[in-house]
């Protein structure tokens, strides 16, 4: 039966629905198992399916395929363990005030997916005052000069940071008709030789200096890099003029330690920065924390025996050398990709995220291979080592309304928090870390 819509309906209108509907199912057809799980996330209308997300937190109210996926570990040691005698990045448990009850033995929990060897979860061992530290951080100190952000391409950056502009402003220090709230764009400053530009080689000597060693054995990769011409994209004169509150909500990411060259997916070897001890230390707990762990990823095999992956990275070994912070809103979402820009890709990928939950989508080596998609909230630690190092993972959907009470902005005490709040009321920072050599 034709319904009465369609009927109303030239047969040129009905011969396009019909040709788009076909396209569509093809395409579809077509696709990827990992594209498919990304569209089911992406979707509005229809909503997605949860049904098969692994959630850590709810284990036991899961269905029997996902319980019997997960199994719980635990830690070689308890995360913080080692910083008992100086400041504890993952913050004193004895300063919580009801937010979150831990008790003794909780920051050595952890969780492996069977399906995925090499891919270890650690529930939010954070508490509220050590999460707004490190999200303080990532906007205040690490989204300025000398790191580099995807904002440098096409505006003139304060050097001071944009997101301390924004704070002046909205602290009443400066008034937005101030010429200093004026973000100039780079295609058309005269001067191309930015400041930055002739800073950060001053930096780098200084690097160069302190690290010697280092720089020996990075010596081979430099003289080859050195032949290669890497292009910086040039400045657009299109991009719109924004005020410092509205540019900070463009700011998508920040390179630590090595910067990286996005054309190329390479890094710039001539421009590394001294890497935060604050996110070397949280990263260094957590590599001693998962050394030597041992579990199993198959009950039997061609000879009926159980498999095991052992995670056997030295930890000793460790230097992290470079980093990404990632700054989410809720629309944005990261495909599916591979990080293997790294000369080292035996050592760990360490991911941290603050701010609103997210669906994160991890599968194998193509992307042939159907994710598995899990939970990450605010405070979880995600880690990627052995096999699970060169699997194609992305972040298809930020869910809105999941930013924690804690972290709302007009929440405790911390009269500064406000305008960090604010941000995070519709943003996701993510926080990963890599071992270049």
């Amino acid at each position: 039966m034709v319904s009465s819509k369609t009927q109303h309906k030239s047969k040129r209108q009905q011969k396009l629905e019909q040709k788009q509907s076909l396209s569509k199912s093809f395409i579809h057809s077509t696709q990827t198992p990992f594209r498919v799980a990304e569209r089911n996330f992406k979707s509005r209308l229809p909503p997605p399916n949860f049904d098969n997300v692994i959630d850590f937190y709810n284990i036991d109210g899961s269905n029997d395929e996902i319980k019997s996926k997960v199994v719980k570990i635990e830690l070689k040691i308890e995360l913080g363990e080692d910083d008992a005698e100086k400041e504890n990045m993952f913050g004193d448990c004895n300063e919580l005030k009801g937010e979150k009850e831990f008790v003794k033995g909780e920051r050595r929990i952890a969780y492996i997916v069977k399906d995925l060897p090499g891919f270890i979860f650690i529930p939010n061992p954070f508490t509220p005052k050590a999460q707004k530290n490190i999200i303080k951080r990532c906007l205040r100190d690490f989204a300025r000069y000398p790191n580099k952000s995807n904002l440098d391409t096409h505006y003139v950056l304060p050097k001071e940071g944009l997101w301390n502009l924004h704070e002046r402003i909205i602290n009443g220090e400066l008034n937005g008709s101030n010429s200093r709230c004026v973000i100039p764009l780079k295609a058309f400053v005269t001067e191309r030789e930015s400041f930055y530009e002739k800073e950060s080689d001053i930096k780098q000597e200084i690097t160069q200096k302190e690290c010697p060693q280092e720089l020996l054995i990075e010596k081979d990769y430099r003289e080859k890099e050195e032949k290669e011409e890497k292009a910086e994209p040039l400045p657009s004169s299109g991009v719109p003029i924004l005020s410092p509150s509205q540019l900070i909500k463009k700011l998508r990411w920040i390179t630590l330690g090595y910067q990286y060259h996005w054309p190329t997916k390479t890094y710039h070897l001539d421009k590394r920065l001294p890497f935060p001890r604050d996110i070397e230390s949280l990263t260094t707990s957590v590599v001693k924390s998962i050394n030597g762990i041992k579990f199993c990823t198959k009950e039997t095999n061609e000879d009926n025996e159980k498999q095991y992956f052992v995670n056997d990275y030295d930890h000793e070994k460790w230097k992290p050398e470079a980093g990404v912070v990632n700054y989410y809103q809720l629309k944005d979402n990261i495909m599916a990709h591979v990080d293997k820009s790294e000369i080292n890709m035996e050592a760990p990928l360490i991911s941290f995220s603050f701010g609103h939950t997210c669906i994160f989508l991890i599968g194998g080596p193509t992307r042939e291979i159907a994710p598995i998609a899990l939970y990450l909230r605010s405070g979880d630690i995600s880690i990627m080592c052995g096999p699970c190092r060169t699997n194609f993972h992305g972040v298809p959907r930020i869910l809105e309304g999941t930013l924690p009470k804690y972290l709302e902005p007009n929440y405790g005490d911390d009269p500064e928090w406000k305008i960090y709040g604010d941000f995070m009321s519709s943003s996701r920072i993510n926080v990963n870390v890599r071992q270049v050599f």
